[in-house]
């Protein structure tokens, strides 16, 4: 069925529970790799719709600004629905989440907006790499089953590697420059957002992921089992019902501060007045911020 200017799948609950679910792709995949997540979310009480963005599958040559059009076009079509956007199409949802209201925003293993740093992993470059002439006169990018099963299928098992590859479109081509030249710039969100990495990941390197919450302020949460393409590996039914839990609820990222104990209390004078100096407020990346409250 069509949401806006976009085919889609639509799954709806008996009785829906919290905003819709808007869930986003990444390139070169499509509304297809939510199936399972679609299912779940269902039986979780949420209504939710899978787009193919424009480009995959509709012959459009088109680019970045192209998806982020259209998206926000289904947005406001279904009010302030919550977005779950996975690679490329995290990146959509920033840009998207900044252009109108939504209720939430969930990026998993995605590719960050400007001015965060864009970290590609080695196993991304050598895929990349090879595609450098299709890329410089004006193709599609067409990666082939080994670059997705060395960059993306990791965990998938032969079988579903086939069944995913006969589903997979071309990369756009002015989609695939802009992720690599021209990302948006997304200062910040008005929205909860949740940012997820699967740390066996070759795509998005953890790093990335923890500039990437950083910046919006979000709590980062790690699957160890995981890598890529969560809505697809075996397992990845734990992170779509972590993620729907935190859609019921969404809240930012929070730091306890823990009281310092007293000297009586087991911390001698001599070793507290030693570690002052090291007790400046800090963080990882540059983009962290410290709260006391």
């Amino acid at each position: 069925m069509k949401l806006g200017p976009l085919n889609a799948r639509h799954v709806r609950p008996d009785a829906p529970v919290g905003a819709p679910v808007l869930l986003l792709h990444g390139i070169g995949l499509g509304a297809w790799i939510w199936e399972r997540d679609q299912r779940q979310l269902a039986e979780l009480g949420f209504e939710s719709w899978a787009v193919d963005l424009p480009g995959h599958g509709d012959g459009r040559r088109a680019g970045l600004s192209d998806c982020c059009a259209a998206v926000a076009e289904a947005v406001r079509a279904l009010g302030a629905p919550s977005l779950i956007g996975h690679s490329a199409g995290g990146l959509v949802a920033q840009v998207v989440a900044d252009m109108q209201p939504v209720h939430s925003v969930v990026l998993v293993g995605s590719v960050p907006c400007s001015p965060v740093p864009f970290l590609p992993t080695r196993a991304g470059v050598r895929s990349f790499l090879g595609r450098i002439p299709q890329l410089l006169t004006g193709r599609a990018l067409t990666p082939g089953k080994q670059d997705y099963v060395r960059a993306g299928m990791t965990l998938l098992p032969p079988d579903e590697v086939d069944r995913a590859v006969a589903q997979l479109n071309p990369w756009p081509h002015r989609m695939a420059v802009d992720l690599v030249l021209r990302r948006p710039r997304v200062e910040s969100l008005s929205c909860p957002v949740l940012v997820t990495h699967g740390l066996q990941d070759p795509v998005t390197p953890l790093r990335g992921s923890r500039l990437l919450a950083d910046h919006f302020d979000a709590p980062l949460w790690r699957f160890d089992d995981l890598a890529h393409l969560p809505s697809l590996e075996p397992g990845g039914e734990r992170h779509l019902h972590a993620v729907a839990e935190w859609l019921r609820a969404p809240h930012g990222r929070r730091i306890h501060e823990i009281d310092p104990l007293a000297p009586h209390q087991g911390v001698g004078e001599q070793r507290r007045t030693a570690r002052r100096g090291f007790n400046r407020p800090r963080s990882d990346s540059r983009f962290g911020r410290r709260r006391t409250k």
